[in-house]
């Protein structure tokens, strides 16, 4: 009979010791812990219960407890595997430093905005509202470039609301081509606003008047600072599928991307290249909006082993979230000086764009005054780089 209790004692203990592997997984699962530190704690845990519950058991002692803390186990992993699932495949909001949101309001010109940037001169171009003013819009990252600009040109009792617009990339670019902006400033164009364009009959100027980074944002508490830029396209082309491939945590990447068409979205296509097929829709989130993605990606309880791209200027400065850190690319940080000097491997100019044909004498006076060293002034003190 105590041959049989402790054979039975060995049996039930073994199942028992699902309990601090569940508890551990836990720990692993929503703390970042690296499950590779888990093993010699795991040991440890194995040799004490295993001698604590054998000996209960062979003795008789606490053996019905025993047999309904089986089954209770088996509860908890039947209903961790639910949570696994949910956790791996759904988002919730986890309790993190709050972080001022920065509206289009944050940057309306006579508005007295700490947020824009001023000439130490008298512009040398000033409008008059006798003139017929362009109607502006642009990308979110750009608000404070083209901002500034009208705060310096325009006449400051002039109908702002009416002539400066905060449509983001994809509405900028629609509203171009619907005859309703007459200059827009973003990145260049996808390949769906070149046709859209096409297809209206009309064709774009495009004036570069900056340059600016294209950076790779993870979770501050990812160990890993830097990628080359075929890691990057491995990670969104699912040859690279788990941080530990790239010396981070044994965590699988869920790598963001943004929707279809906005500025953000055609940099990271460039980069990608042609013909790169990318992960497949359900295998990663799509975001709306460049601050939806920073929310989701600093959002350490779900997204500590995310990654996503953005703007430099954006993540630094418009939405300088504290859970966030920026990639280095090749070993090289982005920065004004890496951009000035080219070292930083992924950088491009920011435009100006109107339609051929539809420019008036205002437009084009405004976009030469935007080139000149005047205009770069005011884009060297917003943030960004100038062209010389």
């Amino acid at each position: 009979m105590k041959k049989t209790s402790t054979i039975i004692a060995v049996i039930v203990s073994i199942l028992v010791l699902i309990i601090p592997v569940f508890l551990l997984w836990i720990m692993a699962a929503f703390t970042g812990l690296d499950s590779s530190l888990l093993v010699p704690l795991i040991g440890i845990v194995l040799v004490v219960l295993i001698g604590f519950i054998t000996y209960s058991i062979a003795n008789k002692i606490f053996y019905k407890k025993t047999i309904i803390g089986l089954f209770i186990v088996i509860l908890l992993m039947t209903g961790s595997i639910f949570a696994e699932e949910y956790y791996k495949n759904s988002y919730i909001p986890s309790i993190t430093i709050y972080q001022p949101t920065l509206t289009y309001y944050s940057y309306r010109p006579f508005s007295n905005s700490k947020n824009l940037a001023h000439l130490d001169a008298e512009p040398s171009l000033k409008f008059t509202n006798d003139d017929k003013l362009p109607v502006v819009d642009g990308a979110t990252a750009l608000f404070p470039i083209y901002c500034s600009f009208v705060e310096a040109v325009y006449p400051s009792d002039c109908d702002v609301n009416n002539l400066v617009n905060y449509n983001t990339t994809t509405g900028a670019y629609d509203w171009l081509i619907n005859g309703k902006n007459d200059i827009i400033f973003v990145a260049q164009p996808s390949k769906e606003q070149l046709k859209a364009a096409e297809d209206a009959g009309i064709e774009f100027n495009m004036y570069p008047i900056g340059y600016e980074a294209f950076v790779f944002i993870v979770n501050k508490e990812n160990p890993v600072d830097s990628l080359t830029i075929e890691q990057i396209k491995d990670i969104y082309t699912g040859k690279i599928t788990n941080w530990k491939e790239l010396g981070g945590n044994n965590k699988e990447i869920r790598p963001f991307q943004r929707d279809t068409n906005s500025g953000s979205q055609t940099a990271f296509l460039k980069v990608m290249g042609k013909d790169v097929e990318l992960l497949k829709p359900e295998t990663h989130q799509v975001i709306d909006g460049m601050g939806g993605l920073m929310d989701k990606v600093s959002d350490y309880q779900n997204h500590s082993n995310a990654i996503g791209y953005s703007f430099r200027y954006y993540v630094q400065t418009m939405n300088n979230n504290i859970n966030i850190k920026i990639l280095k690319l090749n070993g090289v940080e982005a920065s004004k000086e890496t951009i000035r000097n080219k070292t930083y491997p992924i950088m491009d100019n920011f435009y100006a764009i109107t339609v051929k044909g539809r420019e008036s004498e205002n437009t084009k006076k405004f976009i030469d005054w935007i080139q000149s060293s005047q205009g770069q002034e005011l884009v060297e003190k917003v943030g960004y780089v100038s062209l010389d």
